[in-house]
């Protein structure tokens, strides 16, 4: 089973590719929970969509980002 960290950097690398994906991952999540994204718990997944959601829709599009958004929390459960 992935952990909240793997799954959110699964989904953003079939549009960031994973290297990106994984930095943005890392460096969203020291900024908005503070935390290693590896320590990061389902619940706290919410708030790391949030941070990520101004910079996801510039890249992909309101609706593209939107999307992804909620493959993450469908994913998870959330």
């Amino acid at each position: 089973m992935m952990t909240p960290a793997e799954v959110v950097r699964t989904k953003l690398s079939q549009y960031l590719g994973p290297f990106t994906a994984k930095n943005a991952v890392q460096m969203v999540a020291k900024q908005s929970i503070g935390a290693d994204a590896e320590q990061m718990t389902r619940a706290q997944v919410p708030v790391l969509i949030d941070a990520l959601g101004p910079t996801l829709r510039t890249l992909l599009g309101k609706v593209t980002a939107e999307k992804l958004a909620a493959d993450i929390r469908k994913e998870l459960a959330l």
